[in-house]
């Protein structure tokens, strides 16, 4: 008897709708589970990026002031603007260099989610290949 109400629940339409729909639920938790550790990976990413820049811009500041104070009480008073112009050009310079350099990075890194957006791709062609 338990053999015919078993057989009589996977067998049919309402099983094969049942099936598909457990397949598809599946398929929306796993997409789920690693859109999550993604996000959760990109956070962690992003605010110890935002950490190292903060200290590192802190510092860098501090170091330009406390070396162009220096500079300018080092050298004698008929050349003190020729060298806080020269200085202003190098930082500048160096500021530029560090935004070229902080573009070409981010163009390398890969993109938010590449796995996810991934694995969908691939759910996407397997359907596809189905129908």
């Amino acid at each position: 008897m338990s053999e015919t109400s078993e057989t009589g629940r996977s067998g049919g339409l309402g099983g094969s709708l049942r099936r598909f729909g457990e397949s598809v639920l599946g398929l929306f938790e796993t997409r789920v589970e690693i859109f999550s550790l993604e996000w959760a990976e990109e956070r962690r990413n992003l605010t110890r990026l935002l950490l190292v820049v903060f200290a590192i811009v802190a510092c860098l500041q501090l170091a330009i002031v406390m070396g162009l104070v220096f500079l300018l009480l080092a050298i004698g008073q008929e050349y003190r603007v020729a060298v806080l112009g020269i200085a202003t050009l190098v930082l500048l310079l160096a500021v530029t260099g560090g935004v070229l350099l902080l573009r070409a990075w981010l163009k390398r890194r890969p993109p938010m989610f590449a796995v996810t957006i991934a694995e969908i791709r691939k759910d996407r062609e397997w359907i596809r290949g189905q129908s």
